[in-house]
């Protein structure tokens, strides 16, 4: 009831300021939004989030008392939560200056599951200049690639082969002409976490990893464009603190003890009347917090202290997206990611703070194909997902061996209405 009471509250507030917008010469409000239901069959249980709407991959074999394996179920939802309020604020000059005022906040109803909560999307102010322009507040992550990321009908956009994360930031571009854009950012993290120790000894996502380590994710970024071609290149850069304190045989220990982690990665796209390629591949560590697989691992700790030393993953991830069409369109999402191993030998006996450590390799098909008219979309997908889950070799830097492949098939069908 207190849900939809603010729901109501926020829907009536933003129409008002929109309208409010509309009247004033130098400020324009755009208020945006959609409608949208959603039903998807899974052959297989599957390691997810959003009520099931963002899937991962297939889960690992579970096997009852008599030998059959419990994730070897398949399953129906039906839902609506990913439906989207936002507000566009637009202006002719800020201060004065040829500089022009934007900003954004945007909102949809998944921030817990099995309820119709509130959860913010975007909340930033961006100032624009001639060549030059500083974004400050929430948004996606600038290896999420926002210019460049697959078109499908899931929520997860590509994800568990693109990197998906919305992040507090301040990001600098620099224009200077129609073809080269560069970006520089400063991040830090917050629904989008590491994984970490947690204090009841167990492994999970935790906030104060990156604050502890007093360094913001840095990220540079290159994009150079004409009118059928973009190519981009990135670079970026994390440090983690695992813990404050560590705990021995001798007593408990202060620690400042950090994990350092860098990707790369390239992206092109080639727009061609009515066809359009994407695709990227990137070099990862440590990137769970992208809802990618990888993390970190203890790869040394002294018994008398407790004290830790860490080792990142290595991950590559690589996709294309091609789709073709206008108001009937088809499109495949073909994606693969290869575990490469952690830089050092992780210890046995200790938690491994990652996501999919045991997986060998990833790899997605997903055809889909959507019909659009005037505010109307249909969208019908099918997801063909497999993960290699293996054996982790404690003794060659954490990779997997003895693989089996695993799959989950999803057909999704979902109606769009776009209400503004």
């Amino acid at each position: 009831m207190k849900t939809n009471a603010l729901f109501i509250f926020v829907l009536l507030l933003l129409i008002q300021i929109s309208a409010t917008g509309q009247e004033n010469e130098k400020w324009k409000n755009n208020l945006y939004g959609f409608i949208r239901a959603d039903a998807f069959y899974d052959t297989r249980q599957s390691i997810e989030a959003v009520d099931g709407m963002f899937l991962l991959y297939p889960a690992n074999t579970f096997y009852d008392s008599a030998g059959k394996d419990i994730n070897d179920i398949s399953k129906l939802t039906m839902t609506s939560v990913s439906s989207r309020l936002g507000l566009n604020i637009t202006g002719k000059e800020f201060l004065n200056t040829k500089a022009q005022l934007n900003a954004k906040i945007e909102a949809d109803f998944t921030a817990r599951s099995n309820s119709n909560s509130l959860r913010l999307r975007h909340a930033y102010i961006n100032v624009i200049f001639e060549k030059h322009s500083i974004l400050m507040g929430r948004t996606w992550h600038p290896m999420f690639t926002p210019t460049n990321f697959p078109l499908t009908l899931s929520i997860n956009v590509g994800t568990p082969f693109n990197p998906f994360n919305r992040s507090p930031q301040l990001r600098y571009t620099f224009t200077p002409n129609n073809n080269f854009t560069f970006i520089g950012a400063a991040l830090y993290q917050n629904d989008y976490k590491n994984l970490g120790p947690s204090s009841d000894g167990t492994v999970d996502k935790q906030l104060d990893l990156m604050r502890n380590s007093k360094m913001p994710n840095l990220h540079i970024q290159g994009i150079w464009k004409t009118d059928i071609t973009s190519i981009g290149l990135f670079g970026d850069y994390k440090k983690l603190q695992p813990r404050t304190y560590t705990t021995g045989t001798l007593g408990i220990f202060k620690t400042e003890t950090t994990i350092e982690s860098y990707s790369a990665g390239i992206f092109m796209r080639i727009t061609k009347n009515k066809l359009k390629i994407k695709a990227k591949s990137l070099y990862g560590q440590n990137l769970t917090d992208h809802l990618l697989t990888g993390g970190y691992a203890v790869k040394s700790k002294n018994i008398q202290t407790g004290h830790e030393t860490y080792t990142a993953s290595n991950h590559l991830f690589n996709w294309i997206n091609l789709e073709y069409g206008k108001v009937l369109m088809a499109g495949v999402l073909v994606g693969y990611s290869k575990n490469l191993g952690f830089t050092n030998n992780p210890l046995k006996s200790e938690s491994i703070y990652a996501r999919g450590a045991d997986i060998d390799y990833l790899y997605r098909v997903s055809p889909y194909i959507k019909w659009s008219k005037s505010r109307i979309e249909l969208w019908a997908e099918t997801e063909f997902t497999t993960a290699a889950y293996g054996e982790i070799d404690y003794t060659n830097k954490g990779k997997v061996n003895n693989s089996k492949e695993l799959t989950n098939i999803r057909v999704q069908f979902s109606c769009v209405y776009l209400i503004f």
